[in-house]
Formats: C-alpha cells, sequence, structure tokens
C-alpha cells in the first residue's frame, strides 16, 4: 500500500492462519485492517490519502478457492466529508469476510418478543466489511437456539454444534462462569458464578468485549451460512479484528488469543494489539510488528526474533522495543534514581541516603535493585 493514511509505502504478507499487527499508536494498524476489509465491499471507501500524496492506493493478492487474483484500489479523498466510489472489490466474496471493529459493548435490551434470525445480502455483507459486524442481534440469537434446541427436527447438526459452543464461551475466560438458564418471563440470559447467578450483560466491559466477539463469530456464521449451515469451526474465510485486546483484563488478553485459534482452526484471522501480553505469547509468524523509521516511514520492525518471535522477552522489553514506549517508568521514580546516582558520584552521603529512602518505598518489596542501592549507599558510608 502507498499514500494511504499513515502510510507511504508499506508490503506485507500474511500468515494463512493468524496474524498480529502491532506497533506505536498512529502507526496504521487500523488502517491496514481497513484496507483489506474494503477490498471486498462494494462501491464505497472511507480509507484516505496521505497528506501531501496526489492518490492513496493499495493493492491485494487473494486466494479464493485455490484460485489467486489480484487487484489495485485507489483514493482520492482526504477531508472528513469526501468519499471515493471503487467498484473494483471482491463484492461477491464479502460473506467470507467478517469483521469487527471497536464497538464490541453488551447493553442490557429486553426482549419483548422472540423474533426470527435477521436476513443478510450481499449488499448487507459489504457495507459491514466498512461499519463491521454489531452485537445488537446476539442475545435474540442465542434465546432462539437455547429454546429451538429443545425441539426435535428444529435445527440441524451445525446449527445444534454452534449453540453447544457458545454455550461454552461464557466460560471462555473464567471457568467458573458459566451458563444456568434463559426466563421463561423476560428471555433473560442467566450465569452461574461464584456470587451467584447474574444476567449476562452484568458481566466486565471486557467480559462483554470478548463475548461480542466470540458469540458475534458463532451468529454471523450462523447468519451468512443458511443452506447448507456451517459450523464455525469449518468456516475457512477471513476474520478481522481491530483491537482483540479491547477492555480485557492482562490475565485474559493470551486467553482470548487462544479462544479465538481454538473456535477458528481453518480461518484466516488479522487483527491488531497493544497488548504485549499477546505479543508475547505469540508466534513468531504471526506478529506483524510495525515501525516508524528516522524518515518517517512505516516499516517491519527488524527487531523481532524471526524464530521465537517474543516468548523470551519481558513485558517492558516489548513496551519499548514493539510498541514505540519511549519510557516506562514515572517522572518520579526517574528524578530519584538520578538524584541518587548524582550524590553517588559526589560521595554525598545525606543526599543520597534521602533519595534511597524514596526509591525504597517506590520500588516493589522484592525488587532486586532495592538490595544494589543499599551496597552502594554503604560505600560512601562513613559509618564503617
Amino acid at each position: 500500500m502507498a499514500g494511504i493514511g499513515p502510510i507511504k509505502d508499506l508490503e506485507l504478507k500474511f500468515d494463512n492462519h493468524f496474524n498480529i499487527i502491532c506497533g506505536q499508536n498512529g502507526i496504521g494498524k487500523t488502517t491496514i485492517l481497513d484496507c483489506l476489509a474494503q477490498s471486498f465491499a462494494g462501491a464505497q471507501t472511507t480509507l484516505k490519502k496521505t497528506a501531501g500524496f496526489e492518490k492513496g492506493q493499495w493493492d491485494i493478492n487473494v486466494t479464493i478457492n485455490g484460485n489467486v487474483s489480484s487487484k489495485s484500489f485507489l483514493t482520492n479523498q482526504f477531508h472528513p466529508n469526501e468519499t471515493s466510489r471503487n467498484y473494483n472489490g471482491y463484492y461477491q466474496n464479502s460473506n467470507d469476510v467478517i469483521v469487527f471493529k471497536t464497538h464490541r459493548n453488551i447493553e442490557y435490551i429486553r426482549l419483548n418478543s422472540l423474533g426470527t434470525d435477521k436476513i443478510k445480502d450481499y449488499n448487507t455483507f459489504s457495507q459491514e466489511t466498512i461499519r463491521g459486524s454489531v452485537s445488537n442481534e446476539l442475545k435474540n440469537w442465542f434465546v432462539n437456539r437455547f429454546l429451538f434446541s429443545a425441539q426435535p427436527n428444529t435445527l440441524d447438526e451445525n446449527q445444534l454444534k454452534n449453540y453447544e459452543l457458545a454455550k461454552e464461551c461464557f466460560t471462555i475466560l473464567n471457568p467458573s462462569i458459566k451458563f444456568s438458564k434463559v426466563l421463561p418471563n423476560s428471555f433473560d440470559i442467566l450465569l452461574s458464578t461464584p456470587l451467584g447467578e447474574i444476567y449476562f450483560e452484568y458481566l466486565s466491559s471486557g467480559y462483554k468485549s470478548s463475548l461480542a466477539l466470540i458469540l458475534g463469530l458463532i451468529q454471523e456464521i450462523e447468519l451468512r451460512y443458511k443452506n447448507p449451515t456451517k459450523f464455525i469451526k469449518d468456516f475457512d474465510g477471513v476474520v478481522l479484528i481491530d483491537e482483540i485486546d479491547l477492555h480485557l483484563h492482562p490475565e485474559w488478553q493470551a486467553k482470548i488469543y487462544e479462544a479465538l485459534k481454538f473456535i477458528l482452526p481453518n480461518a484466516q484471522v488479522i487483527t491488531s494489539t497493544h497488548s504485549p501480553h499477546i505479543i508475547q505469547v505469540s508466534n513468531a509468524s504471526e506478529i506483524i510488528p510495525l515501525v516508524i523509521t528516522e524518515t518517517n516511514e512505516v516499516k517491519i520492525n527488524p527487531i523481532v526474533n524471526q524464530v521465537y518471535g517474543c516468548q523470551g522477552w519481558s513485558v517492558e522489553e516489548i513496551l519499548t522495543d514493539v510498541m514505540g514506549m519511549t519510557e516506562t517508568r514515572t517522572p518520579t521514580y526517574l528524578d530519584a534514581i538520578s538524584n541518587f546516582n548524582t550524590a553517588i558520584d559526589n560521595e554525598d552521603y545525606e543526599t543520597a541516603n534521602a533519595q534511597f529512602l524514596i526509591l525504597d518505598a517506590m520500588l516493589h518489596p522484592e525488587n532486586s535493585l532495592k538490595k544494589i542501592l543499599k551496597i552502594q549507599l554503604t560505600g560512601i558510608s562513613t559509618n564503617d
């Protein structure tokens, strides 16, 4: 791609199964996902050209049903209200591309009645490559499957497998949370937790974001493949996810990565992340680390090991060398350590001791640096 958003010129090759785009803010992670998604849109693109460029362009090589195809896409728009039209996309294959943006919250919705599945067509699929899939039909879909799963010969084998997997998804991040029941008078979904039964909308925002993603994927497969139906693990299309770790506690970030690989063994997943924990556990072939060069160009970051990725790196090393953080420590700490080192160099015990007391209170109780600082302080003490 060239002249799109913050990207002047960049070529990427994606893993056939899982891809994690990472790097500092503003580097173009979402832009890359939008280019991929809107290659399957209809006649419209929301992508903007780079400032100072006459036009923006991205090229894509795809393999569909064993056939290799290449297409180029252009945009001339830069200002917010401008639109570009492009009739060149893989519109007819948009049902095989599922896109999730960052709006993945689940609000409480009271179902006064139970509706049938939403009817989607290629126009809907292509529009969702731009705006993303939404989660406001999840509750209706799940309750529908809950009720019909008890009726013989209503759901076929794939639909039943999808429903059983959907029930398991409530436990995906925390084994102590389980699907309990659906209330007959309100169609509300209740979950069993260590603190008792709760409405599933009462889960944390991070948990709900994950459910919106995983349950949303199962729902999308059911809405897109009707005759014949499809089990989600057999889906071999493309899933694009912006910020896979959205709102998630660090302990759960690696779990959502593993969960997606479990329910989508045959799909190609391309996602972005700000999570060092996901990057830590990923295979080298899955990581697409981006960096801004001294000439202000976005390129692949060569620091990531091509065999082991970042599996032996600390979180701090990933934050600085992959995510682009210039400093992970606070100014208060940096001032204290700087003042301590200066006092040690000047053999100023009183100042060094004052700074040591600050650092001793500030550092983690088990931090080995405390012992090192104590030894340095003792070295300039006049009391042997």
